[in-house]
């Protein structure tokens, strides 16, 4: 018993649907991945809050104490004995203190205290001291309402951080005097209590890591961008310090990660958890789902195989013409038998035939005209071949015009056949030193080069002429020096080109505007762009071809734009173009930056007889 064509649709509906349905499930599986980052991320940013605050209040309460200290220390006593008695019982009631200083001048400090702990690990005050001094700490930026926080690596054996605050302000002497102190770490932030899944870090204001607890775990980092830890720049928020949540890669590890600022203390407290470990649950309901829909599939696969297999027997006859067309045979005739749905495949089979054959013929026309491009490129090698032999004496029938010229008077009969070969023997030198570049068998030295000056020049020697046609010039360069390794002659050959290209596609007047930038990899970038009329996008793509104008005859050769490309070729460099009909063209050349350490040297003066004029069609 067959089974009908709509049957076999009906089950192909069938598998359609089971395929909805894991798709369902997938969307399922992502509302739910959806829903537990947002979990993740609140409950990430209620906890770098909590933890803000907490460090802005610990910062408070040993900033409020440092003042005390300070205030204690410098009352009026009766004896020195009764300063020392007044100092221990301070640091009875604050034996948080390791050290603790006031700065008397510029780099200068003058140590009240300095605990057994840090004597014991072999650390003197002199050497604390030192450190301030040389990590040149910005005591100075210190304010009553904002002190500074910092890290020095005093000892391998104790985490410790630094605390600078501006002390009581004096009536007579004005502000008060910069105090720092030593802590050890935990009175800046305890880790007690949390969990291991999430890493919290303590930041900077440029988001370098001040401290970090990994796995609930405290690591040494060092203070600023040595510390080893990747900055998080691309993290917080550029301008106003608002807490906020993102989804980031940490050094190709996606997290889920939320940051709060710390105050007014110019910090940033980051809780960040891996994408991975929020997503363990998820993960093992989307393998579960994968082994359900691999047996789903499986049992579909096996439904095709058997229905597949009935409709072969109808389809042979198609099978048998798509071989003959494999063979390049396009004048099968498919024999239309039956009804139905296969009737209908058949007709139209035989019509996708045709239309092959008639691309097959397309594609021999194009490739005809392919061969005959590619003599004409071949025609571009052997003229400038030709140009080779032809120069020279070519060079010389000029000089003898021009002697004759010399030698003869202006109403001598044949001084206007003179005249007349001097003016041809010019035009055909020209042509054939555009040959000879085109083929690049002239070549140049390349030498550092700023790029700017080089446009500067190419402006000043096109602007009046451009000008007098009613074409305004503007120039936005770079301002940094743009080194490349380059032909000034040639380069300011190339933009004279595209400036005249882009005058002569303004006839009635617009504006040229050139620009120079950095792209990508260290790549230096020139714009020309015009506001003429355009060019359709096959002129475009022909627009670099040899011997391609779309000016009148006698106005060109059609190798302008082709000698550019190949001098930008011979500075390792590209040339595109891109032009809208109507609104204008844009050409833009890269050329690499030469990265060189001191200055560029003098450049050399061009010898304005030596320029090469080279005519650049479009």
């Amino acid at each position: 018993m067959r089974i009908g064509l709509r049957a076999k649709l009906l089950i192909t509906m069938l598998l359609i649907i089971s395929a909805s349905i894991g798709l369902m499930a997938s969307q399922a599986i992502l509302l739910f991945q959806e829903d537990k980052s947002s979990y993740v991320f609140s409950l990430n940013a209620s906890r770098a809050i909590k933890i803000s605050e907490e460090v802005q209040v610990n910062v408070q309460h040993l900033t409020e104490k440092m003042r005390i200290f300070a205030d204690v220390i410098q009352l009026p006593t009766s004896s020195e004995k009764d300063r020392k008695e007044v100092m221990i019982s301070m640091l009875r009631q604050y034996p948080e203190f390791l050290l603790f200083s006031i700065q008397e001048g510029e780099k200068k400090y003058r140590n009240v205290f300095l605990s057994r702990i840090l004597t014991d690990l072999g650390l003197t005050v002199g050497q604390v001291h030192q450190a301030y001094r040389e990590e040149d700490l910005p005591f100075g930026e210190v304010t009553a309402n904002a002190p500074l926080i910092t890290r020095l690596e005093l000892s391998s054996e104790i985490p410790t951080f630094t605390l600078a605050v501006r002390g009581s302000e004096l009536a007579d002497s004005g502000p008060g005097k910069i105090l720092v102190a030593e802590f050890l770490l935990d009175r800046l932030y305890a880790t007690h209590g949390e969990s291991s899944l999430f890493d919290i870090y303590l930041t900077d204001a440029s988001g370098h890591p001040i401290v970090s607890f990994v796995e609930g775990k405290p690591l040494e980092l060092t203070f600023g961008p040595q510390s080893g830890r990747k900055a998080f720049s691309d993290l917080l928020p550029g301008s106003v310090p608002t807490a906020g949540t993102r989804e980031y890669d940490d050094a190709g590890v996606p997290m889920l990660a939320a940051y709060s600022p710390v105050g007014k203390l110019n910090m940033w407290t980051v809780v960040q958890i891996p994408k991975a470990k929020a997503f363990e649950a998820a993960q093992r309901l989307v393998q579960r789902s994968l082994v359900t829909a691999g047996v789903v599939g499986v049992a579909a696969l096996a439904l095709v195989i058997l229905f597949a297999s009935s409709m072969t027997k109808s389809l042979e006859v198609l099978t048998r013409a798509t071989r003959e067309i494999a063979k390049g045979n396009f004048s099968v005739k498919i024999p239309l038998t039956g009804g139905g749905e296969i009737r209908a495949l058949a007709e139209r089979f035989q019509k996708m035939i045709e239309e092959l054959g008639w691309r097959e013929g397309a594609l021999k026309e194009a490739t005809k005209s392919l061969m005959r491009s590619e003599k004409m490129t071949a025609l571009g090698a052997l003229g400038a071949g030709i140009a080779h032999e032809v120069k020279n004496p070519m060079t010389s029938i000029r000089g003898y015009a021009q002697m004759g010229l010399r030698k003869l008077d202006s109403k001598h009969p044949v001084y206007e056949y003179f005249r007349t070969i001097e003016k041809e023997t010019g035009r055909s030198l020209d042509i054939l030193k555009n040959l000879l570049r085109f083929s690049r068998q002239e070549t140049s030295d390349l030498e550092l080069i700023d790029l700017n000056p080089v446009i500067d020049d190419a402006m000043k020697l096109v602007s009046h002429q451009l000008e007098m046609k009613g074409v305004k010039v503007v120039a936005h360069l770079h301002r940094e020096t743009l080194r490349v390794k380059g032909n000034a002659n040639q380069l300011e050959q190339v933009l004279l080109n595209l400036l005249m290209n882009a005058g002569d596609a303004m006839e009635d007047g617009g504006i040229i505007t050139l620009t120079t930038d950095v792209v990508g990899e260290k790549m230096a970038r020139i714009r020309v762009v015009d506001t003429g009329c355009g060019m359709p996008e096959e002129v475009a793509g022909r627009i670099f071809d040899p011997f391609f104008t779309t000016k009148p005859v006698g106005k060109g050769t059609g190798l302008g734009l082709s000698v550019s490309y190949g001098i930008i070729k011979e500075h390792h460099g590209e040339i595109a173009v891109k032009s809208v009909k109507g609104e204008g063209t844009t050409f833009t050349i890269q050329i690499p930056i030469v990265e060189v350490e001191g200055e560029l040297p003098p450049p050399k003066n061009i010898d304005e007889t030596k320029r090469v004029r080279v005519v650049n069609l479009r």
